[in-house]
């Protein structure tokens, strides 16, 4: 016991009470909704509930809900969603995305070590970090755009495994105005380094894998 009584100082907490409390209800609501409304199916658990420490997820960006659709595979822990800074100004959704645990993308150079310091704390207390590599939102378009690096970069300096996800849509029976939507979760990919050659090749593994199961859903798949 140290003689002069100091404590060390106690690990900023992640989220306030009420953020999680908010996550834990919401995630309950959105996997509800999406199963009910929606259609959606997930297989894959498994590759991410078998990842005991901190990871960083990827899938590709086609509905507006896939976002909360991704952090609710989390049972039993939580992931921040990477988002856009513009969308926490938006009327009312912008409430919603602060309280969802969403992690804005730095705006420029001055706030890359913020940035990476969350995603480490988030990663280092065995939480989830999740990217849309593509970036924009295609609206039922299960075609895979162009990724960029940001979530391989990470996820090879905080050296932590990459777990792909992909949408896909199936046929849509006559009695729902949309298709059903499918989320698959794959086997973890992990880095191999933290150099550029280490990230490209990480990214490349991803989008192998999921364009796998994106060319798999064949005629079912939605594609413009």
């Amino acid at each position: 016991m140290s003689t002069d009584g100091a404590r060390t100082p106690a690990s900023p907490r992640l989220w306030s009470r009420f953020d999680a409390a908010f996550f834990d209800v919401a995630m309950a609501v959105v996997r509800w909704y999406g199963c009910a409304v929606h259609g959606l199916r997930v297989t894959g658990r498994e590759h991410l509930a078998g990842e005991r420490g901190g990871v960083v997820t990827v899938a590709n960006h086609v509905h507006y809900l896939d976002g909360p659709w991704v952090a609710g595979q989390f049972r039993g822990r939580r992931a921040a969603v990477v988002s856009q800074p513009s969308n926490f100004h938006l009327p009312v959704a912008g409430v919603l995305v602060s309280h969802l645990l969403a992690v804005p993308l730095p705006r420029g150079p001055g706030e890359l070590a913020a940035f990476e310091a969350r995603l480490r704390r988030t990663v280092d207390a065995g939480q989830g970090v999740h990217f849309f590599p593509e970036g924009e939102l295609a609206m039922y378009d299960t075609t895979l755009r162009p990724f960029r690096r940001g979530a391989f970069v990470y996820a090879c300096r905080l050296g932590v495994p990459v777990v792909p996800m992909v949408f896909t849509y199936g046929r849509r029976p006559w009695w729902r105005p949309r298709p059903p939507i499918r989320l698959t979760i794959l086997p973890a990919e992990h880095p191999g380094g933290a150099a550029p050659a280490d990230i490209v090749e990480l990214l490349a593994r991803c989008r192998a894998v999921m364009e796998s199961v994106a060319a798999g859903a064949g005629d079912d798949a939605i594609r413009r």
